[in-house]
């Protein structure tokens, strides 16, 4: 009996081993919206690994619910029948590679609801390995604009279109106090899931105007806007008043000179005749 407790003494630590199963986890990706990314998942490959004892599941988190599933592979080939919908046609994965010991998926077409947590679950005759990705999905927001507009009162808006993560809007006035509480802001989703954010203030007409709008999303660049017109500007969009007032003065005055010039030429040609 002793000898046959030693033995199985003896035999626990290498069944632990064998079934030993390691979680890892690396930095989060960032993929760009609409453009293609790679989760990455290694693990050891002895030389000579049998694929046919390989299987390898690719999932989604989702809270309260069961994972979806994003890719199999078992019995020495993919297996998608299982495949959530939201991935058919979208992923790839590297048969050949698995025998190296890379288990990554491409995932095609990156969507905002593509962004959460990946689980690559994997089991070998050598042990069990899960690691864990974290995807982020961006989109660069298009140019933020700046505008004003006049009725009863001055109302200054600022926008941007079609970006991800949420962006918040900062105001700041001509001396640098932040007035953020007294503007209203606005987030819309598009059918893609992308957002649209419109900032306004409103100022009493007649003041002058010298405010900055900034606009920021995380992981992206801060967006900058100002505008200062000084008076009471009349329906002006980032201040083109300032740039049409002055070639439409430095036109007229043209035409006036060029219409006195040919009134006067006309009024000698009239009088040579006369003479």
């Amino acid at each position: 009996m002793l000898v046959r407790s030693s033995s199985q003494s003896m035999l626990l630590p290498l069944l632990i081993l064998h079934f030993a199963v390691a979680e890892t986890s690396a930095p989060d990706i960032v993929a760009q919206f609409g453009g293609d990314v790679t989760l990455s998942c290694l693990f050891p490959s002895p030389p000579g690994m049998n694929l046919q004892r390989l299987t390898l599941t690719w999932q989604k988190e989702r809270a309260g619910a069961e994972d979806l599933v994003v890719h199999s592979y078992y019995y020495g080939k993919e297996q998608l029948e299982r495949q959530d919908e939201a991935y058919r046609n979208r992923t790839r994965l590297d048969p050949e590679g698995l025998a190296q010991g890379n288990a990554s998926v491409t995932l095609r077409g990156v969507r905002i609801q593509d962004e959460g947590v990946y689980l690559c679950h994997i089991t070998a005759e050598q042990g069990k390995i899960s690691e864990r990705r974290q995807v982020k999905v961006m989109a660069p927001y298009s140019e933020a604009r700046l505008e004003v507009s006049v009725s009863s009162q001055l109302t200054l808006t600022c926008c941007a279109e079609g970006g991800y993560p949420e962006a918040s809007v900062l105001w700041l006035d001509g001396a640098g106090n932040n007035v953020t509480a007294e503007s209203d802001t606005r987030l819309q989703r598009d059918p893609r899931g992308l957002c649209d954010v419109s900032s306004r203030i409103l100022l009493p007409r007649g003041e002058s105007v010298n405010y900055t709008c900034l606009l920021e999303s995380p992981g992206q660049p801060r967006i900058i806007r100002h505008l200062s017109v000084s008076g009471s500007p009349d329906n002006c969009t980032n201040n083109p008043c300032l740039f049409i007032a002055l070639p439409l003065t430095v036109l007229l005055g043209v035409l006036g000179t060029a219409w006195c010039f040919l009134r006067r030429r006309f009024s000698r040609c009239s009088a040579a005749n006369i003479v």
